[in-house]
């Protein structure tokens, strides 16, 4: 059963399994087994959250509707490989990460001797040393609403221009993916770490907000220290992720913005980048690497969504759900 089939009405078996299969063909195992299984794998060990069990139900319910809703889920499906790709850092750091590969003081030496301008002190530590409240609030922002403006920019770019959205999703997920790579490989402390233990690496060490914890205790709150706690690995600050992702906005986006939303993207990314600087949170070493990795991704998604772009709309709920080509180009204007 095709799916132009199905998008022009034609009837879906009602069998959960049956219905799956026809929508999917033979890739129906995906969407129905993977987050399933790696759920019951988290029930063996005793890790099971309440993330996964929310992932797979929403992952079933969008395979299973109907055409539109798989093509939507398929659209999204990078934000759930990252999820799960995240997910098992925690699991592979104790078997490839270990205390002698980690870099600490080694990275604060090349900060020091790129960015310390002779003085002993690398920008970060002058920093720790001149906070004020105001600028712990304001740079607490972009820490706060990154990982939400990724998501409400996603479903801005769904709605006005879909391939523009999956050239950003899979930018997304391949710049993640790198990153997990990058821990794997090159574990870095960040520098709240070295501030607190020296250069010693304890591997038993646990993720810290570090200069967010001042906000928690301006405003009374909990959050940032309670965020921050689940993070995946203490030694992943290279490359930094929250540098990368406004970059990956900026670069998938430059061609398409305009002398009013350009400079938005510029100063969203420029914001992130000095918050992980005065946070505490990365190096400049740890941001630029973000930035490069970012680039990075978006070359390569480019690459792979030009390879394997869907043919051009043509059934009567495609032509709902995507704008026409010369409204597209209106529509850039002001993306």
């Amino acid at each position: 059963m095709s799916e132009g089939a199905n998008a022009q009405g034609q009837a879906l078996p009602r069998g959960f399994i049956a219905r799956i299969r026809a929508l999917w063909g033979p890739w129906w195992p995906l969407p129905l087994l993977v987050f399933p299984v790696y759920s019951l794998i988290m029930v063996a060990i005793g890790d099971l959250r309440p993330e996964h069990v929310g992932i797979t139900l929403v992952v079933w319910i969008l395979a299973v509707i109907g055409p539109r809703a798989k093509r939507f889920l398929v659209d999204i499906s990078p934000y759930f490989v990252v999820a799960l790709g995240y997910d098992l850092v925690r699991y592979a750091r104790p078997v490839f990460v270990s205390a002698d590969r980690v870099l600490g003081c080694q990275l604060r030496s090349a900060e020091l001797s790129l960015f310390g301008f002779g003085t002993g002190h690398t920008p970060g530590d002058w920093l720790q040393g001149h906070h004020l409240p105001a600028l712990d609030v304001f740079f607490a922002v972009p820490y706060t609403v990154f990982i939400y403006v990724a998501f409400i920019y996603a479903a801005y770019l769904y709605v006005v221009d879909r391939q523009r959205m999956r050239r950003f999703l899979w930018a997304f997920a391949i710049a993640n993916y790198i990153s997990f790579t990058l821990w794997m490989i090159v574990p870095a402390a960040p520098p709240w770490y070295l501030r607190e233990a020296g250069c010693a690496i304890d591997m038993s060490a646990v993720p810290s907000a570090a200069g967010l914890l001042r906000v928690d205790s301006l405003l009374g709150i909990d959050y940032f220290h309670t965020f921050y706690s689940r993070a995946a690995s203490v030694y992943g600050a290279m490359p930094s992720m929250h540098c990368a992702y406004p970059v990956l906005g900026l670069f998938s986006a430059w061609k398409y913005t305009t002398w009013k939303t350009r400079p938005l993207h510029l100063f969203y990314a420029a914001w992130m980048f000095c918050a992980a600087i005065y946070l505490d949170h990365h190096w400049i070493l740890d941001a630029l690497a973000g930035w490069a990795v970012a680039g990075l991704a978006v070359f390569l998604a480019g690459r792979l969504t030009a390879r394997f772009a869907p043919p051009q709309p043509g059934g009567q709920d495609d032509a709902a759900a995507e704008p026409a080509h010369g409204e597209l180009e209106v529509r850039h204007e002001h993306a």
